[in-house]
Formats: C-alpha cells, structure tokens, sequence
C-alpha cells in the first residue's frame, strides 16, 4: 500500500512538474539563451578587443619606422590615419605623434593646430588635454605671443591639475624670455624649495637661480 501512495505522489509530482514546464519552460530557454549569448558576446567583444589592438599596435609601429627612416610625410600620414580609426588608445598616442612628426618636418605651426585640437576635444582624456596644451606652450615659448602664452598658461596652473608645475616651469621661463629678471627669480626660487616639485625641475630652478649668480 505504501508502494502504491508513494508511485501517486510521484505522478502528482511529475504531473505539476510538466504543467509548471508548459507555463514557465519558455521563460527558463529564453534565461539560458541570454547566459549563453552574454557570455559569447562577452568573449567575443574581448577577442575584437585584443584583435583592435594588435592591429592598432602594427600601423603604430609602422608609422613610426617611417619617421625613423625619414619618410615624414609617410609617417605623419600614418598617424593621422591610425588617429581617425583607432578604437583603442592608440588613437590618441597617434595624434601626439602625428604633431611631434610635424615637428621634424619643420612645420611647428601645424603642430601647434593638432595640440590645440587635442586639447579641445573634449573626447579625449583630460590629463591628455592638459598635455597637449603643454606641448603647444613648449613649442611657441621661444616666439610665441606672451599675452597668448600666459592665457594657454592660466587653466594649467590652477592648483591641482596634473600639469601645473610644468606651467609653473614654462611660466618662469617666459618671464625670463621678456627679460622681468626679477620675476624669473622670484619662480625660480619657489620652485627650486618646493618640496612637491618634480626632482628634475627643482634641479633646473636650481641651475637657473646660478645662472642669475644667485644659490637655491
């Protein structure tokens, strides 16, 4: 007897199972389907992923045999392809190359357009905006305006942006460039006892204070 109750509620059981499966099987396929496609997707997007950038990585290196071997205008070609299409962070390292590749053709102007470009993008990272900045500076701090170079200058030096000692620098500089002797001092100096200063710069502050006959 006891057989025969146990073999029913096996049958009640299996007999709710199959309703329960008609009335949410479609649901538990459609939850497996999802696993299974994410976790495709997922491996496939990171393959894409590595494929980009080993791609990525080829047109960078051969942009730069390019310039090594003389071919200019074949490199800065390059890198300005490999900017446009690059989905991966070479695309941005292109586009400083690219401007350091007009540079050694003699065209500092265009540089100075591709850095200004740089750092009004507002897709490109901020520290990569600062940087460009601070290369377009370096590039016109010999000739350049000063009343330009101070407001390139301005949104750098604000405390705690990455790139403010380097502004701090090139500010110096183009005080001692307009001949305020007193005021390139002054920079020098502070930067030359500021602790959190880069050692290298602190060292160069320190070169230029004896250079005014003055010790750090």
């Amino acid at each position: 007897m006891a057989d025969i109750f146990q073999e029913v509620d096996e049958d009640v059981r299996r007999d709710k199972a199959v309703v329960l499966w008609r009335k949410f099987g479609i649901y538990v396929i459609i939850a497996c389907v999802a696993v299974v496609v994410g976790t495709a997707g997922r491996v496939g997007w990171r393959e894409y992923k590595i494929a980009q950038r080993a791609e990525d990585s080829g047109r960078y290196v051969a942009a730069i045999q390019l310039m090594d071997s003389g071919d200019t205008a074949g490199a800065i070609a390059s890198f300005q392809s490999l900017s446009a299409d690059a989905s991966t962070g070479y695309g941005v390292i292109a586009r400083f190359q690219g401007a350091a590749a007009r540079v050694k053709s003699g065209d500092k102007n265009g540089a100075v357009i591709l850095y200004d470009k740089m750092a009004a993008d507002d897709g490109v990272d901020p520290i990569f905006q600062g940087l460009a900045q601070l290369q377009a500076i370096m590039l016109l701090i010999d000739d350049g305006a000063a009343e330009d170079l101070r407001q390139r200058l301005t949104p750098l030096l604000v405390d705690g942006t990455p790139w403010r000692y380097s502004a701090l620098e090139m500010q110096a500089v183009l005080k001692h460039r307009d001949g305020d002797t007193a005021a390139a001092r002054a920079a020098f100096k502070a930067l030359s006892e500021d602790a959190a200063a880069p050692k290298g710069m602190r060292s160069r502050a320190t070169q230029m204070l004896a250079a005014y006959g003055e010790k750090g």
